[in-house]
């Protein structure tokens, strides 16, 4: 009879296990795996995560709401950034694991000594499960001074993790480049034609020879000549009060707002709770068994 009875109790053990183990909350890690790494914020690589989870949130609450209005609703209603990444947001499940690899930080070759310093878009490379999901930038927004993001698909140019993980990023005006030792390939190409161009003059000063000019002295630079440039810049804006700034917005943001999804509030308290039944379960049949068998005994 007592090998009836210990079989009952593994079976009920196997049954708090199972319910004690809910579907896992889809996590997101961050790895930082480029030359930018070294000039990357803290602030922006402790938060990617962050900041991802919420855009993927804020973007579902925004498809629940609108997804059966008309087109002049939902186009008034959600942000084209959100709009956007509705796409990517769907694809998400709870066992997910997402990886954002870090990239690069944009570099804006330019004269304008008022927004040299700004803190710059960072840009990562996230897997979903091993396989590409999107390019995912995260930026600070220059009215509220909160971390927010913008994303695109990578289809202007494929990003490959071991060829470029040494490359850099910068952009001339019109055209955008990336550079490793080996060569230089122009990724964006925006240039508008010959004469279509509005001549830059302000108060007899041609800024559009100025820049020009400035491109082509930037462009003879060696490439490590060139790093030098991108990476002073971007290391003097690392404890710049703007990015200080939206740390402790983020702070105060994630004490009203959780950054993950609902099944990440839900799940682990829910299999705590499936747990405590359980195990108070099995320890009242146990109980039950052997005070029947001691009655029955006497």
């Amino acid at each position: 009879m007592w090998k009836n009875y210990l079989k009952l109790f593994i079976i009920l053990l196997c049954v708090i296990a199972v319910d004690g183990v809910q579907a896992k909350a889809y996590t997101v890690k961050v790895q930082a795996d480029t030359i930018y790494a070294e000039v990357i914020p803290e602030s922006y690589l402790k938060n990617a995560p962050v900041v991802f989870k919420k855009a993927v949130k804020k973007t579902m609450k925004y498809y629940n709401k609108y997804k059966d209005a008309d087109m002049v609703t939902y186009l008034r209603n959600v942000p084209k950034t959100y709009r956007d990444f509705v796409d990517i947001a769907r694809k998400i499940r709870d066992s997910d694991e997402i990886t954002l690899y870090s990239l690069h930080g944009d570099y804006d070759v330019t004269v304008n000594e008022e927004d040299k310093y700004a803190p710059p878009t960072f840009s990562f490379l996230a897997e979903r499960n091993g396989k590409e999901l999107c390019d995912f930038a995260i930026c600070i927004d220059n009215n509220t001074k909160k971390f927010t993001f913008i994303y695109s698909t990578g289809e202007y140019f494929k990003y490959d993790r071991k060829k470029m993980y040494n490359a850099l990023f910068y952009t001339l005006g019109e055209k955008s480049y990336y550079e490793t030792p080996e060569k230089t390939v122009c990724i964006v190409d925006h240039e508008l034609p010959e004469g279509s161009m509005v001549k830059m003059q302000s108060d007899g000063v041609d800024w559009e020879a100025i820049l020009k000019k400035k491109y082509k002295e930037f462009q003879k630079l060696t490439y490590e000549e060139k790093k030098n440039e991108i990476f002073d810049r971007l290391r003097k804006i690392q404890k710049g009060k703007i990015v200080k700034q939206a740390e402790k917005n983020m702070k105060l943001e994630l004490k009203d707002d959780s950054a993950g999804t609902e099944s990440d509030v839900k799940a682990p308290n829910s299999g705590k709770l499936y747990m405590i039944i359980g195990i108070v379960c099995v320890v009242t049949i146990v109980a039950g068994i052997l005070l029947a068998r001691k009655r029955r005994k006497q």
